[in-house]
């Protein structure tokens, strides 16, 4: 759709989403709708002058108002965010409390489930019934399950909690990034979504620090109600704030056009995915029958979803078409594996630190600081650099550069590693993340047609967040299986010691038992050094796929100077 001429695209294309208003030219890499492209058109062949690069939003704000709701969707995904990671560090206690330990992972999969497996429902219902009624619906479903969390009387209940704070989690998550493309030009995006987008790693860097604040100093119970009054005033600001157009039709029209059979095929594909790469190589064998299962059964339904979405789908949860675009399918395919690689120093460095360095569950958090800080400041000035510029190829191509740089530079972490070394690779990793990520999702969004902008968002955000659950499991899996055998040998070395030996797997604070001998903890510290380097190797060929895959996207068209266009707007201020 996006190669064809303004007039070719007057006569064919069909009319685009209220919300996704803007003009294209010859290039794919604005967004483009009929009514609007004769308005371009009558002004290019009468000779009236076009601004270069400044595609106007597909909703005009004042500059106050747009900054405000801004704002506001940037805390509300700060909360989802600080969700994803915050329970690290406040599982320990809900264990204890609910004698649950069994359970214990059901805490943080169960969120993960949800969060991940409903993106793609989210972005196409937001289409359908509207972007602002999607956006307070999910941050209602999201207060709903903080507070069943908060407030559960056994584990049964938590989980259901977190499950429902994943449903309502997917759909702020997707909604923030693709009001935030609809709300801002072309011009100002990359300085709104890098702010988005600092927001989001700085949440998620900062979750495991803030979980163990709550779970040390007040109660655990606090890493999930403290969403109840945040969310509840974002929820009025949003509310009163932002307007935006609405989709027209009946309520039981809309409700056909949801793909219910797509959507919950998906769904089963991603649960079955989740469950066995969370179980396998813990709870269960890999070649047990069961993890087999899952993972056949899984593929079987992946399979059929694309059928369904390419054959039977009336409006699809994923458009099996952007596939075919070259642009969106390397972008969307490389957050797979750049979810994986860019979440594997938050996973696994305070692991690093409490086994190898003693350190407590905070000072470990504390050590993620360098990503954070690295990680937020670096997408902001990014975003306002690209805007001045109109250039952004050398951010992506040297951000995921870095990013594979840095993660390589892990694998020589050992014992001996000195705290300055770690923090320069930690510099190096979130430098790479935070040039590149908003700045990738640009490129998606402008290779889409309009009417797809919802969708290419949120199968974005899926698929980061799906490499993310994927690689963290993975990787785990890489660090147990050299892991277990070390301690099975040390537990058979050490017999009056194999009880403390054995519980230091999924509790690294045994290590430092004082009734331990300080020969036994060196050898412990080394096994968790080696195991922890296993999973440091294989996190290097995810970083290697998501940086081989961006060297052939196609810039010309994705370059924000490359474009002379104009357009009208809808103004929703007066």
């Amino acid at each position: 759709m996006g190669t064809a001429n303004y007039k070719d695209q007057v006569k064919t294309s069909p009319p685009a989403s209220p919300i996704a208003r803007s003009v294209q030219q010859d290039v794919p890499s604005a967004d483009v709708s009929a009514p609007t492209l004769a308005v371009a058109e009558a002004a290019l062949e009468s000779g009236a002058d076009v601004e270069k690069g400044a595609t106007t939003a597909a909703v005009q704000l004042s500059t106050l108002r747009r900054v405000v709701i801004s704002i506001s969707l940037s805390m509300s995904i700060l909360l989802v965010g600080l969700d994803t990671s915050i329970v690290t560090t406040v599982i320990p206690k809900i264990s204890h409390e609910f004698n649950a330990l069994s359970s214990a992972a059901w805490i943080a999969t169960a969120y993960m489930v949800t969060l991940t497996a409903l993106q793609p429902l989210f972005g196409r219902l937001s289409d359908i019934f509207g972007r602002a009624p999607s956006l307070i619906s999910s941050i209602v479903l999201f207060i709903a399950g903080s507070a069943a969390a908060g407030w559960a009387k056994s584990m049964g209940g938590l989980i259901f909690g977190r499950a429902l704070q994943g449903v309502g989690g997917a759909g702020v998550e997707t909604m923030v990034f693709t009001i935030i493309s609809d709300i801002t030009s072309e011009k100002e995006r990359p300085v709104y979504l890098g702010a988005v987008s600092a927001v989001w790693l700085l949440a998620s860097v900062a979750g495991p620090l803030l979980g163990g604040v709550f779970s040390d100093h007040v109660s655990w119970r606090w890493a999930f109600l403290i969403n109840l009054p945040i969310g509840g005033a974002l929820l009025i600001l949003i509310i009163l704030l932002l307007r935006l157009p609405q989709p027209t039709g009946s309520l039981v029209d809309k409700l056909k056009k949801v793909d219910v059979l797509g959507s919950l095929v998906l769904i089963g594909s991603i649960v079955m995915l989740l469950l066995a790469l969370n179980w396998g190589g813990k709870n269960y064998a890999w070649s047990s029958p069961l993890i087999v299962c899952l993972l056949v059964f899984s593929c079987v339904l992946l399979g059929l979803f694309i059928v369904i979405e390419w054959k039977v789908a009336k409006q699809p949860a994923v458009p099996i078409e952007l596939f075919r675009i070259r642009n969106v399918c390397l972008v969307v395919v490389g957050q797979l594996f750049m979810g994986a690689a860019m979440y594997a120093p938050i996973f696994f460095i305070p692991i690093w630190y409490a086994s190898v360095k003693n350190a407590s569950n905070i000072t470990a958090g504390l050590h993620l600081i360098p990503v954070l800080t690295s990680c937020s400041l670096s997408a902001i000035l990014t975003g306002f650099v690209v805007k001045k510029i109109g250039r952004y190829r050398e951010f992506i191509v040297v951000g995921l550069a870095m990013l594979l740089v840095g993660t390589s530079l892990m694998v020589l972490m050992d014992e001996n590693t000195s705290t300055g070394k770690e923090v320069a690779f930690m510099l190096l990793i979130g430098i790479g993340i935070g040039i590149s990520i908003q700045l990738l999702m640009m490129v998606a969004q402008k290779a889409s047609s309009p009417e797809d902008l919802a969708a290419t968002t949120s199968l974005y955000i899926f698929m980061r967040v799906l490499g993310y659950s994927m690689g963290v499991a993975i990787l785990q899996s890489v660090m147990q299986n050299s892991l277990e055998p070390r301690l099975d040998s040390l537990a058979g070395q050490y017999p009056d010691y194999s009880k403390t030996i054995l519980d230091s797997a999924n509790d690294q604070t045994k290590i430092y038992s004082p009734d331990l001998p300080d020969a036994l903890r060196e050898l412990l510290v080394h096994a968790f050094s080696q195991s922890l380097h296993k999973a440091f190797i294989a996190t290097i060929p995810f970083a290697a796929v998501a940086f081989l895959l961006v060297l052939p996207l196609d810039f010309k068209a994705t370059t924000p100077a490359a474009a002379d266009t104009s357009s009208q707007v809808e103004k929703l201020d007066e």
